[in-house]
């Protein structure tokens, strides 16, 4: 959707709580996809919904490592060729965002997590990296009217 299809609307936040998820190795990652922008197709639907919608969003993510885990910090950094071990989540609690739009539309993301990854590289914490992928499933409906 091109700039000139989409009108940005303004929102307000809800809830945004981190959603978490304890790994096979025990860390409990916290993640939340964050909504910075969203544009809505100037046509609507008959049903009243736009015909196609836009979400300018970032992934959130930090790791609650045990101490098992740590290391002292790497002196290099991670370098795309290394290779990481798969790491899977066993548990999760998650915690779905809500936004409401000025034009009467409230939209909840819930993040789902796909894949984990653990490198031999230790940040500054002396935490391993990891890398995560993160997908949001993403609803719209329209509020009912109060007045």
């Amino acid at each position: 959707m091109s700039s000139f299809e989409a009108k940005e609307v303004d929102f307000c936040v809800v809830k945004e709580d981190y959603s978490r998820f304890v790994l096979s190795d025990e860390t409990v990652l916290k993640a939340k996809i964050v909504i910075r922008k969203i544009f809505f197709a100037p046509i609507n639907t008959a049903e009243g919904y736009p015909v196609n919608t836009g979400f300018d969003a970032m992934n959130v993510i930090t790791a609650i490592v045990p101490t098992s885990l740590k290391r002292p910090p790497s002196k290099e950094p991670l370098n795309p060729t290394d290779k990481g071990i798969e790491v899977s989540s066993v548990k999760d609690d998650i915690r779905t965002q809500e936004y409401v739009t000025d034009n009467g539309f409230r939209i909840t993301v819930k993040p789902v997590l796909t894949k984990v990854f653990r490198y031999n590289k230790y940040n500054v914490f002396g935490e391993p990296t990891y890398s995560v992928s993160l997908q949001q499933i993403t609803n719209i409906d329209k509020m009912e009217s109060t007045a």
